[in-house]
């Protein structure tokens, strides 16, 4: 592919809806880097529950914001921002296509619409994804994105009053900065993006699947080796689940007790399942995403190489 024809191209869509696949198979035709937009896959040690790619597939090809973190420390959307700019100028500087893909909403965000965002100021669904991602990632962390978007709001709340930062997240994501300072609100970004999907039952079919196969490869060995369910790491989906579990220790390995597996395999796939919902919310805002079935790969693959060709 000529240089001047590269730009980055965005991978989004729901949980187990194929987004990975797509990502590795146009990094392999178009000689790609691919750049993580997973607020979970930046820590090392969450390999299975965080479903990243194998060590053979990221020898194979560059893998980006994934492995950055230790399981103990924090990580905010501004500090994404800033790395994966990073990498997709450091991508495009070498001739390689970046491929920015995943499913964290606010990441997504903060790349395509670095200084301004919708035009309403109350907005139930962005309202509703905030609170799910406080649930699931804890006030900490939601506080840390309010730093990034509104620093001056950030100063003034402390990350417990979750109520107040939310509604502070809220307004500045559906109204940004002064429409006069940058471009017209009407405009689109000027982006190649990409949205996976599948009918819900195909989709809760393929999460189950994922769930099940996760246990399989050692999730249970992988979440309770953390020992710390305190850590901002440990309240993603797929190790809280394991906060409350009973299990023991024979022959240095964890072991759940009867019934402690199906139940909590049974939780993970219910708030799998519920997260995915929420995904599709907030990406279905998004005027300009081109949405092929998660069965349609090959075709959206072809999509996205005549957009480059333009």
């Amino acid at each position: 592919m000529k240089r001047h024809l590269l730009q980055p191209v965005y991978i989004i869509g729901p949980t187990a809806s194929g987004k990975s696949e797509l990502a590795v198979c146009l990094a392999r035709e178009l000689d790609g880097v691919i750049i993580s937009a997973d607020s979970m896959q930046i820590y090392r040690g969450l390999d299975i529950g965080t479903a990243k790619e194998s060590e053979a597939v990221r020898r194979e090809i560059e893998h980006k914001l994934i492995d950055v973190r230790d399981v103990d420390e924090q990580f905010s959307v501004a500090e994404y921002a800033q790395l994966a700019q990073e990498e997709i100028k450091s991508a495009l500087d070498r001739g390689k296509l970046p491929v920015i893909v995943g499913g964290t909403g606010l990441y997504i965000e903060a790349l395509i619409y670095p200084m301004r965002f919708a035009s309403t100021c109350k907005n139930e669904d962005i309202r509703a994804y905030l609170q799910y991602v406080c649930e699931n990632s804890g006030a900490r962390a939601l506080h840390g994105w309010l730093e990034f978007f509104d620093p001056e709001a950030a100063n003034r709340l402390h990350e417990n009053d979750v109520k107040r930062v939310i509604r502070a997240l809220e307004i500045y994501l559906t109204t940004g900065k002064p429409m006069s300072a940058h471009k017209d609100a009407s405009d689109e970004p000027n982006v190649i993006m990409v949205g996976l999907n599948a009918e819900r039952q195909e989709l809760y079919r393929r999460i189950n699947e994922r769930v099940d196969k996760m246990f399989q490869q050692g999730l249970v060995q992988e979440a309770l080796s953390v020992g710390n369910f305190g850590y901002q790491s440990m309240q993603a989906i797929g190790y809280k689940e394991f906060a409350d579990c009973k299990f023991s220790v024979k022959n240095g390995e964890f072991c759940l007790e009867d019934g402690e597996e199906e139940r909590i395999k049974e939780l993970i796939k219910q708030h799998t399942r519920n997260y995915a919902k929420r995904q599709l919310t907030w990406f279905r805002k998004y005027g300009f995403v081109r949405w092929f079935d998660c069965g349609e790969l090959r075709k959206a693959l072809e999509w996205i190489k005549r957009q480059l060709a333009k």
